[in-house]
């Protein structure tokens, strides 16, 4: 019985010994496992940190609408205040408005870049008319700085007091002589309630309110005009007929009885600088100012003493 106790006290010993050395082995293992997963995790990190930048799309649209806006301040830094320049002014601030608009298309389509790369075929788009919209702005930017050494015919207000305006409203690239102004020296209301078939459409119905109108003074008339969308004179650089057409409108006035009312619509400051050249040259003051036509309707106040009928 001695020797049996004995031998069972020997395997009972290799037992714990082997326990041991399995939860060992086992540490290791884990361990090792452990080691795997978190090396894994940080190359994970790594990567995703150590990601190049994709170039920035709009990097040269930024610039170009920076340059633009440097331009408009030196244009207005040049323009003296001076009743010849206030149809550059009205241009200028209509420009600052498109710049602005610019400027707010730029930081939309930012924002479409940052929202992922799902937004990539509406910025591809988008990206072609904004460019056409900067260089046109540039286009006339250059034109404004011009403008400074021209020699303009536009009176100050007390030169043309007296003097019976005759509107001519630009609109979509074209001249509007709203009324004939044939044989009516003598006759300012009625030549002011006539209307030019060519110009403005008269199945749309054109109002002139007469409210007093003397011929002698007191003139007070308001007057709504639709437009004829295709009327008028296409003012445009390719085509030179519509200035023989404006000539032989001018040759029924005198120089020295009229002046030129020009009411500039945004969309139409190229024609109005085509326009003036040719009002100045046959010798007849003009002024100017800008209007803004979003149903194609002329409207306007005429009152006694105001020069520009407005």
């Amino acid at each position: 019985m001695s020797r049996r106790s004995s031998h069972g006290d020997e395997f009972g010993s290799l037992e714990l010994l082997l326990d041991t050395i399995c939860n060992m082995f086992g540490l290791f293992i884990f361990v090792g496992m452990l080691v795997a997963v978190l090396a894994s995790a940080r190359s994970t990190v790594m990567q995703a940190q150590g990601a190049p930048a994709g170039p920035d799309p709009l990097a040269a649209d930024r610039q170009a609408v920076a340059d633009l806006r440097e331009r408009v301040l030196q244009a207005e830094q040049v323009a003296r205040p001076d009743a010849r320049l206030e149809a550059s002014r009205g241009q200028l601030a209509s420009l600052q408005a498109t710049n602005d608009q610019v400027e707010r298309r730029t930081a939309a389509m930012e924002r479409l870049t940052r929202e992922g790369s799902e937004r990539a075929a509406a910025l591809a788009a988008e990206l072609p008319r904004l460019r056409a919209e900067v260089e046109r702005i540039r286009r006339e930017v250059e034109a404004q700085e011009k403008v400074a050494g021209m020699q303009l015919r536009a009176p100050r207000r007390r030169t043309v007091e007296g003097l019976m305006p005759v509107q001519v409203v630009l609109w979509q690239g074209r001249a509007y002589w709203i009324n004939p102004w044939i044989d009516r020296l003598d006759e300012p209301c009625r030549a002011w309630s006539e209307w030019n078939a060519d110009a403005v459409d008269l199945a749309a119905g054109p109002v002139c309110d007469i409210r007093e109108c003397f011929r002698g003074g007191g003139q007070w008339l308001v007057r709504s005009v639709p437009l004829r969308a295709e009327g008028g004179l296409a003012v445009r650089e390719d085509d030179a007929a519509w200035r023989g057409r404006l000539l032989d409108l001018l040759a029924r006035l005198r120089g020295d009885r009229h002046v030129l009312s020009l009411k500039v619509a945004p969309d139409s400051h190229a024609a109005f600088q085509q326009l003036r050249e040719v009002i100045a040259g046959a010798g007849f003051a003009y002024d100017a100012s800008p209007i803004r036509l979003e149903d194609g309707v002329y409207r306007d106040e005429i009152r006694d003493g105001v020069a520009t009928a407005q």
